[in-house]
């Protein structure tokens, strides 16, 4: 994480389809789509629930997962999104400036309260069972130092 970043969780629905396109020099891949998390309330009178506030964003895949995300989902499916919330300024054709709410995932997943998922691990790493692992780590960047594993002791520099 950066400073000043704003990590954040969103649970939704795919309300749009997932668009894939690659973008740069190195042409990395990106997959962009809608999300609508809707408040769900009960009224007593009326024995029911009903829509409440709504709040829609947009949502952001890079690289692998951008591909898995293009692959996997579709308009309709429950999700759950984990990534950094920012605000995106463009200007209309007309000349109005507009701002819109983004994610830049680094997790998306299912939400499994709505539906099934079945997981289909990836490859392991030599003299690993993915069926056996039951800890994640987050790749570490070129360069940079990796975070103690728990019950590894930290030394300061």
């Amino acid at each position: 994480m950066t400073v000043g970043e704003t990590p954040v969780t969103v649970v939704g629905t795919v309300v749009s389809e997932v668009a894939l396109k690659r973008v740069g020099e190195n042409e990395h891949e990106l997959a962009t789509f809608l999300l609508r998390a809707s408040e769900r309330k009960y009224d007593k009178e009326k024995s029911g629930w009903y829509d409440h506030r709504v709040f829609s964003i947009r949502v952001k895949c890079w690289r692998k997962l951008a591909a898995t995300v293009h692959d996997v989902l579709r308009r309709g499916d429950p999700v759950i999104v984990a990534g950094r919330l920012f605000v995106s300024d463009f200007e209309t054709s007309d000349g109005q400036a507009r701002s819109v709410p983004e994610i830049e995932a680094w997790a998306v997943g299912p939400n499994l309260m709505l539906c099934k998922a079945t997981v289909e691990r990836e490859r392991a790493e030599p003299g690993r069972s993915p069926a056996t692992e039951t800890t994640w780590h987050p790749p570490v960047p070129a360069g940079a130092k990796p975070h103690a594993q728990a019950g590894e002791r930290v030394q300061a520099a």
